[in-house]
């Protein structure tokens, strides 16, 4: 039974970093970094709970269930504390950090509390076997691969990070309650425990209870418009707004589109590059991301674009644009048309395999705020990327906000314009995002067209945009490019 126990433990101590982990990365940011904070700070809380169980496995029999106890409380909660810590400290972030860090460490101590008392309580309850120690870490190296197959594959979709982490409580709860049962088959009762797991089981009843409301709260908070519609997706999180004509789409808390400004947005996307393409015939487009199928709406506005491939890699953000009422009127119902072709998958992957060649390849990507989406504004990417383009092919990119992430900014220019010898940055204000740049280059020669002047974005300052002096080219094994976004951000608290 102490076996048994053991596995349970295991996938509760996993599913408690990934936990924090990836709840801390949708709020913060950066998940490399947030992720290698919250394993080195839970392991590090796990060593010091290890370290303290030599005072308390003197009274084994009690102390196992207080911790399974406390751990099932303080785990329940910890979505709960760390979205509420947000919520009223997002304008402070080192206290949020303070109790980010805080959390991680209590409940990693809890858990390394765990193993040593079980054998600490095979001597205890006198239980004889040649490989104790050996048989405890099977068990729990077994549970370790079990949570981590369990979180992306089943939790995570079906249930939230919410709902997981009451889930886990529960199991931690059950560990304890079955911990009673198993002793009184010793003759050892500690009955007014069973008093404690019921209260604890009413509390997890509450949670469950409340928990449509808290989400509300967060989301009232958080996104101020009136929540349309909310999905968990395979990849992230999807939310659409709406208030009178204002119809808004957020991708883990990060806002993709304000229906009221986004035109300006393609249009510089969009409709300005394809001048260059001015002329040519039967023009074979590809866009990267953009599964909004805004950017595909403008590109049909063209008679001589022919085909237009659309890779996205999450196929709920394609339904959503196809089927959504608001989306589908916004994006004039541009997925369904016959000249589109939809293929589901990571576009680093597409641009790497493919031998289709491109007139106009269009990357409508979020921001480089993590390595996954570094990636796609990597040199390697770029050097792919222009492989896949005709000769004199347009290559277009969002470059995020040229004035808060000036950086990563010209960090982007960079890298693009060592690969194809010339790039042109620009930028437009958009009232929903701020300053917001792109970058245009072309296989082959760039021919003299004023974009500024001629399409109207805006011009270039060097006192208000910084210069492309310091800055280095992002690559898959150097992303400096997340740096330079994330302190260009947060330099303003954002």
């Amino acid at each position: 039974m102490l076996l048994f126990f053991t596995l349970i433990i295991a996938i509760c101590g996993i599913l408690y970093q990934l936990l924090i982990g990836t709840m801390s990365s949708y709020l913060i940011g950066d998940s490399v970094r947030q992720f290698s904070f919250t394993i080195g700070f839970f392991m590090s809380g796990m060593g010091i709970g290890a370290y303290f169980t030599r005072f308390l496995e003197k009274n084994a029999l009690y102390n196992f269930v207080r911790i399974e106890l406390l751990l099932s409380i303080i785990g329940a909660s910890s979505v709960i504390i760390l979205k509420l810590a947000y919520i009223y400290l997002s304008m402070n972030h080192l206290s949020f950090q303070f109790i980010y860090f805080f959390l991680t460490i209590f409940i990693g101590s809890l858990v390394g509390v765990e193993i040593p008392m079980i054998a600490a309580l095979y001597k205890e309850l006198k239980i004889k076997t040649k490989s104790v120690i050996s048989d405890i870490f099977t068990f729990d190296y077994i549970g370790g691969l079990l949570s981590a197959l369990l979180f992306p594959l089943v939790l995570l979709p079906y249930l939230g990070l919410y709902n997981i982490s009451i889930f886990v409580g529960m199991l931690n709860l059950m560990v304890g309650f079955l911990y009673l049962n198993y002793i009184r088959t010793k003759k050892i009762y500690l009955t007014k425990y069973y008093f404690i797991v019921l209260s604890i089981f009413l509390y997890f009843i509450f949670l469950i209870f409340i928990s449509s409301k808290l989400e509300n709260f967060y989301l009232k908070f958080y996104y101020k418009e009136p929540i349309l519609q909310s999905y968990q997706t395979d990849y992230q999180n999807v939310v659409l707004t709406k208030r009178g004509k204002d119809f808004r789409m957020y991708i883990n808390g990060n806002i993709q589109f304000l229906s009221l400004d986004e035109n300006r947005y393609h249009e510089a996307l969009v409709d300005w590059p394809i001048k260059y393409l001015k002329g040519k015939e039967n023009l074979n487009v590809l866009v990267l991301g953009g599964g909004d199928g805004l950017a595909v709406r403008n590109l049909l506005n063209y008679n001589n674009v022919s085909n237009i491939t659309l890779v996205e890699l999450d196929p709920k953000i394609i339904e959503i644009a196809k089927n959504q009422r608001d989306m589908k009127a916004l994006n004039k119902n541009s997925l369904n048309n016959s000249k589109v072709k939809i293929i589901n998958t990571d576009a680093f992957k597409y641009i790497v395999e493919t031998e289709e060649k491109f007139d106009f390849i269009i990357a409508d990507f979020p921001d480089p705020r993590d390595v996954h989406t570094s990636k796609l504004y990597s040199k390697e990417f770029y050097i792919s990327l222009h492989g896949a383009l005709v000769k004199d092919g347009i290559f277009v990119t969002q470059s995020s906000n040229a004035f808060f992430a000036t950086k990563a900014f010209w960090s982007i220019d960079k890298t693009i314009n060592n690969i194809f010898g010339n790039s042109k940055a620009y930028h437009r204000y958009l009232p929903s995002f701020g300053d917001w740049g792109f970058v245009l280059a072309k296989k082959g020669k760039l021919q003299d067209l004023d974009i500024c002047n001629q399409l109207g974005c805006d011009k270039f300052d060097e006192e208000y945009l910084g210069e492309n002096k310091n800055v280095k080219e992002n690559t898959l094994t150097k992303p400096v490019i997340i740096d330079y976004y994330l302190d260009g951000y947060s330099k303003y608290n954002l």
